[in-house]
């Protein structure tokens, strides 16, 4: 697919993540024992063939730089397009509510210039899911439109992210006919922040919202535009998880322990990219007690783990029990310590005889390299 060129746009409201985007953009946040969000949306445009493709990322980049480093594991460390860091618009208080900010693209029409492509495909950071999108492409010329919106029907949010949605009303022909943000109607499907269009229609939606001074591509461009515009949506058959939210992060990582689901991602499909560490295979210790968990290599584990997520080089002590929790790199857990629907962020150290439980829908949250020193803490 040489004709389309990839951007990975920015979510500017990352408090919606609480403590895990303290210090990290979202695309760099950690997912499923050894990915970050962001090799997710950026496997499936190589996958399908795109090699030119711009990241907006905000201040906070150092995380996702470090990860893709040059784009070596994606295969584009090229000296014709490749991989490229776009910074964000400056930040003021009402754009963390917009779905797809076009001033983050806007700020980068010299990047657009210098591409050759004729079509951008934009998708959201947070769209986790494994999708051939050159079925995109081809429905979107077959279809002669405008604009394709990727959507998944009969997916469902939680009851807090609801009114984050964006909902779709298509008629028989694939033809978009309503467009709702946050309530949706009986029979809508969900859009899933992947759309397809022509580098040149991107460049006149561009310079009308530069005129009128509003930038959001859902509320401000294809609400308005229904009529004008032919915007078809694609169906998307897979499995997809929309993270927006910190209960969502939590929810979505828990449905990976679900083999059918773990299939359908990651050994179904394509190959989802990331980066490459060396490391030894994870220890089991005597008296360990491992079930139904996905575990990274590089751990060492001495006591019970079950339901849960262990990223790259935790250390589980003797005695200690894992429930229901996600664990990133470098968690250290002591002897005796309890953990159940806990989301331990990187380089946290619990102490022995710590408890942490939650008999609420949320998790407990730990934020990155804090040290917890025989602590009970109970959330219902």
């Amino acid at each position: 697919m040489k004709e389309v060129m990839g951007i990975i746009h920015h979510l500017k409201n990352e408090k919606k993540y609480e403590e895990i985007t303290q210090g990290r953009c979202v695309a760099a946040i950690p997912y499923g024992g050894k990915y970050r969000l962001v090799d997710f949306p950026l496997s499936n445009m190589v996958n399908s063939g795109i090699v030119n493709i711009g990241v907006i990322t905000s201040l906070n980049l150092r995380a996702l730089v470090d990860h893709l480093g040059k784009g070596e594991e994606w295969g584009l460390d090229k000296k014709k397009g490749g991989l490229f860091f776009l910074p964000t618009a400056i930040s003021e208080s009402n754009r963390d509510k917009r779905r797809l900010d076009l001033e983050d693209i806007y700020v980068n029409l010299d990047y657009l210039h210098k591409s050759v492509e004729e079509y951008v495909l934009i998708s959201g950071s947070d769209i986790v899911c494994n999708i051939d999108l050159s079925k995109v492409i081809a429905y979107h010329k077959e279809k002669k439109a405008d604009i394709t919106m990727v959507c998944k029907e009969g997916y469902k949010f939680s009851d807090k992210d609801i009114e984050q949605g964006v909902y779709l009303e298509k008629l028989t022909s694939g033809r978009v006919s309503a467009i709702s943000l946050g309530v949706p109607q009986v029979g809508m499907v969900v859009s899933m922040d992947i759309y397809i269009m022509k580098k040149s229609l991107l460049f006149s939606l561009l310079q009308d919202c530069s005129i009128k001074g509003r930038w959001d591509l859902v509320s401000d461009v294809l609400l308005s535009n229904l009529k004008e515009l032919k915007i078809f949506g694609y169906a998307y058959e897979g499995y997809v998880a929309i993270v927006n939210s910190l209960q969502s992060l939590y929810r979505h990582q828990m449905d990976l322990l679900k083999p059918e689901i773990l299939q359908d991602l990651l050994f179904s499909k394509e190959m989802i990219h990331t980066k490459l560490k060396d490391g030894p295979p994870t220890r089991y210790c005597g008296g360990s007690n491992v079930k139904n968990s996905l575990i990274a290599n590089g751990c060492q584990i001495e006591g019970s783990v079950e339901n849960s997520i262990l990223f790259r080089k935790v250390k589980i002590g003797r005695g200690a029990v894992i429930r229901n929790s996600i664990l990133m790199p470098k968690v250290e857990i002591g002897e005796d310590v309890v953990l159940d629907k806990v989301i331990l962020d990187k380089g946290v150290c619990v102490k022995k005889g710590t408890k942490l439980l939650s008999d609420s829908e949320e998790p407990i949250v730990i934020e990155k390299n804090k040290v917890i020193r025989g602590e009970v803490q109970v959330k219902c």
